[in-house]
């Protein structure tokens, strides 16, 4: 036995019969050393190995300490079964002092390997201004891993792109503009949409749009140009290889197609930004890598000395707990790899006091069993999201009781920049409470768990690039319930964009939750349709309670569904497994532990489908609600100040003599000064945010423009038009070719709401066709040449609107297509009330301005979307508005009198 072996047994068996023993860790220890303080060891891996040689000597409690200092992982730090504690006494690894032990993914690179950029070749591509402040660095030679070339990945997913940190800050990979977004000047051709396809291999196409700029002119696309974009919707962007550029006509062509196409899904304009460029390396603080020379390109910040320039090699775990239980870990500071902690699979484990940056993945994600904790824990600057925290039984409803507390995440959803939470709970019975989340371009919370809480947290300036977004969201799954909202402030969420922004968004069918207590204060943009501070998107059986909206535009907002899209999803495939195969809704535990859901698979047209709202205080807001809302007498809404101590400095708490409680008996304080953060040991300074917010004031109208509405009437001789099918269906480019539309007579559209001849010079035309699964129409519409096609808003901005109700069904399916390329739908069984705004895919539409005074579209409408079984067209009653805002023109097929899509007082079609 050699001396090192019979000094450590002698170690060992000394430890063993003491009640508890300490293994400490340094960056200047050796791994030959015992461990001891004055003898410690270098690394995690060493200390691990002791610690699992003393629980077999019986030694308990046992911890590690870890003094400060670097210490880089080259792989994933493991903990497993082997490394468990006991409920009374659990393993801690704790740093020595909070913070000061830094755990890292990178690599340094020296300075001496930065030279200045010589290549004459290189010098041609690199803007002149900025070769003198660019350094290269040859990767290969100093040893890194290979890096390849950036692959492009389709929405929902991470796009991997390389991470240089100068001094603990995150480089920006260079690109064009540096700071901000461009936007799409025209979309040519939107390609393929690939969501809910199984495209053939010739049936994938990218898309083609116009920009605006000269800049793309010095890109070389041979090189690599890669671009970022918002393609369709405001909450979904992705990453795309470029296959072309045509400088000539400004167009760039992608090599494949976004997840939805390339398409003018949500009103703002579509937001592209081109990223891994050479030529785009024009300020401090971007970096390029060519990956087939693995040089690297990089214009520091400032000056090297004793700089330290990292970069990420670790592209998994820092730390994986796996299958074990009983570990408190403590302190650390995490940065510069793939994701920082993960815990799968165990219960009892504590992470505590730790901060974790600079990751390309999630901070922190804890799946598995129950009573896990992540509590004051700083979390920013990460890739994706923040805390993922989960646990329980969905089967059983057994709870986790994990929980999120007194966190402070920010700075999150950097590269993946939709539904990337600060906070994502899963699983049953689980909380985050007393936490801070904020700046971020999306979500801010993700909830998709039963019974669980979210309370007494700040949530602010988040949903800031996003639209049709909410900073906590649900939705998709109505057997997700039982969940409660309460006690939290919001603040500063969204921006108007056009379509909508919700502060709590239960979207697509969710049912049973509780939003109480809450205060919102400038939260959330209505858009152009029913969306509300808190929001329910096709929902039921929300509560809203005793909360506090102050200058909230419209705080209840909702678009329910009528009954045949409510049948309709609880038939279809989607809900059938989520209620019935992952979960079974129509027995025990379900249908005990939510009485409601009693006859849920079975609705009927008569089932009341609404919500609830009580004891809520609306403060200088615009409107109450939309939708089904159902507000009781207990409801306020005052312009005044309602009592609060003090209203323009932030202070809402209120007096006791405040008038609120006398307009709303049983009206409860809101507990403000418990939101947020609190100090504790781990946490012994809390800076509040600091409130430097314009005072509230009374809000407007939200104003409505309309067809000038009259009561519904019916037209006592409607006409019924006779439409041809087709075997070539028309491409939906907006341009109408003699061979796709020859079969189809022409649909004069001339008359005004009122029944007035509208000028010939200004007058539409329509064609409509149909196949065995969907209606096609195109329209040519003559209009002022003043007229900018550049608006997004129904009865402000031209547009056509096709309006159509199925044979014995309520519903009016109302489509509107702009001429800038928006598409809007939504559906009403009112001609008299608003159409309530839904999701329009998979309908497709074009449109073009083909000369100075008319404009073209074409739609292509899915019978399953508006209720119609396939095969021939049956009998629909039907009309077709174009609004021409110069003139004041309701250009109608047959005139209403009253709203445009009243089609009781238009027409019919019908397939021949």
């Amino acid at each position: 036995m050699s001396r090192f072996q019979t000094t450590l047994l002698a170690c060992l068996l000394s430890c063993a019969t003491l009640p508890g023993a300490t293994i400490t860790v340094s960056p200047n220890g050796n791994d030959a050393n015992d461990g001891s303080p004055d003898s410690p060891v270098a690394s995690f891996t060493r200390a691990r190995e002791l610690i699992r040689q003393l629980k077999t000597q019986g030694a308990s409690p046992l911890q590690v300490v870890v003094k400060p200092g670097l210490y880089r992982f080259k792989e994933t730090f493991s903990l497993t079964k082997e490394d468990a504690g006991t409920p009374e006494a659990p393993i801690r690894w704790i740093a020595e002092k909070q913070g000061t032990a830094r755990i890292l993914g990178s690599t340094d690179i020296p300075k001496e390997a930065f030279q200045n950029v010589t290549d004459p070749e290189i010098l041609k591509i690199i803007d002149p201004q900025a070769a003198p402040n660019i350094l290269v660095a040859d990767l290969h030679k100093l040893g890194f891993p290979k890096q390849s070339e950036m692959q492009a990945k389709p929405w929902a997913q991470l796009t991997e792109v390389p991470e240089l940190f100068f001094e603990n800050k995150r480089m920006q990979l260079a690109r064009w503009p540096d700071d901000d977004w461009t936007t799409i000047e025209k979309i040519v051709d939107g390609g393929s949409e690939p969501y809910g396809r199984n495209l053939k291999p010739d049936e994938i196409r990218g898309g083609t749009f116009k920009y605006k700029e000269d800049r793309p002119k010095r890109w070389n696309v041979d090189r690599g140009v890669w671009v970022r974009g918002y393609w369709c919707f405001d909450w979904a962007e992705d990453v795309q290889k470029v296959q072309s550029i045509d400088t000539v006509e400004k167009t760039i062509t992608m090599e494949k197609p976004s997840t939805f196409g390339l398409r003018q899904g949500n009103p703002s304009p579509r937001r592209w930004y081109a990223l891994n460029l050479l030529e785009e390396l024009t300020k401090p603080g971007e970096f390029y890598i060519d990956h087939k020379t693995q040089l690297l390109y990089f214009w520091p910040p400032a000056k090297l000395d004793d700089a330290r320039v990292s970069f990420n090699t670790l592209r998994g775990l820092l730390v994986n707990i796996d299958n074990t239980a009983n570990i408190l870990w403590k302190g650390f500071l995490l940065e510069e790899s793939n994701q920082g902690i993960n815990v799968n699979k165990s219960e009892n484990i504590t992470i505590e006091g730790c901060e974790v940056r600079n990751m390309h993945n999630n901070g922190i994600t804890v799946y598995g069993n129950k009573n896990n904790k992540v509590l004051s824990c700083d979390i920013h600057d990460t890739g994706t999201g923040g805390v993922v925290i989960g646990g329980g039984n969905r089967k059983t409803l057994e709870p986790g009781n994990s929980l999120v507390e007194n966190c402070h995440i920010w700075k999150f959803s950097i590269h993946k920049l939709t539904y990337s939470n600060g906070i994502t709970l899963s699983g049953v019975g689980n909380a985050a409470r007393h936490n801070e989340i904020h700046d971020a371009p999306h979500m801010a919370v993700g909830l998709g768990a039963n019974d669980c809480i979210f309370e007494y947290n700040v949530v602010h300036h988040v949903c800031l690039a996003a639209d049709d977004s909410g900073a906590l969201y649900k939705g998709r799954n109505p057997s997700l319930r039982g969940n409660i909202v309460r006690y939290n402030l919001w603040y500063s969420i969204g921006k108007p964009m056009g379509h909508g922004v919700a502060a709590v968004y239960f979207d697509d069918g969710d049912v049973g939750e509780t939003v109480t207590g809450n205060l919102f204060f400038r939260c959330g943009d209505p858009g152009r349709g029913s969306f509300g501070t808190v929001f329910s998107h096709g929902g039921h059986e929300l509560v809203a309670d005793n909360n506090v909206f102050i200058e909230c535009k419209r705080p209840l907002g909702s678009a329910p569904w009528g009954f045949e899209h409510w049948k309709k999803m609880i038939d279809g495939d989607l809900w059938q497994t989520r209620l019935l195969k992952e979960v079974d809704i129509t027995k025990p535990p379900f249908i005990t532990h939510y009485p409601t859901f009693q006859g849920f698979m079975d609705p009927k047209p008569e089932d009341l489908r609404v919500s609830h709202a009580c004891r809520n205080l609306f403060v200088m807001c615009a409107e109450e609600k939309s939708g089904n809302w159902i507000l009781d007498d207990s409801n306020w809404s005052t312009s005044e100040d309602p009592g609060f101590v003090d209203i323009n400095k932030g202070n809402f708490n209120f007096k006791e003599n405040a008038i609120v409680f006398r307009k709303i008996p049983g009206f409860k304080p809101l507990p403000v000064d418990k939101m947020g953060l609190y100090a504790c040991p781990e946490r012994p300074v809390v800076n509040k945010p600091k409130w430097d917010h314009e005072p509230p004031k009374q809000l407007l109208p939200i104003k409505k423009v309309t067809a000038k509405p009259a009561a519904a009437r019916k037209n006592p001789n409607p006409p019924t038009w006779q439409v041809e099918k087709t075997t070539t269906p028309p491409t939906i480019d907006a341009i109408i070719k003699p061979d796709e539309w020859n079969k189809a007579d022409t649909m004069q559209l001339q008359f005004n709401y009122n029944g007035k001849d509208i000028p010939k010079n200004r007058q539409s035309q329509a064609w409509i066709t149909y196949d065995d699964d969907n209606l096609y129409i195109a329209t040519n519409n003559q209009f002022d040449p003043e007229t900018k096609l550049d608006g997004n808003q129904w009865g402000r901005n031209d547009a056509v609107e096709i309006a159509i109700r199925p044979p014995k069904s309520k519903t009016i399916h109302v489509i509107r297509g702009y001429g800038n390329g928006y598409l809007q739908y939504g559906v009403t069984e009112n001609a008299t009330s608003d159409p309530l705004a839904q999701e329009p895919a998979p309908i497709q539409f074009a449109a073009n301005r083909t000369q100075n005074d008319a404009w073209t579209t074409e739609f292509k409408i899915p019978f399953e979307k508006i209720g119609i079984s396939k095969g021939k067209l049956p009998k629909c009653a039907f009309n077709i508005t174009v609004r021409k805002s110069i003139g004041d023109f309701w250009c109608m097929w047959e005139p209403t009198l009253s709203n445009s899509y009243n089609v009781d007082a238009a027409g019919f079609i019908v397939g021949k």
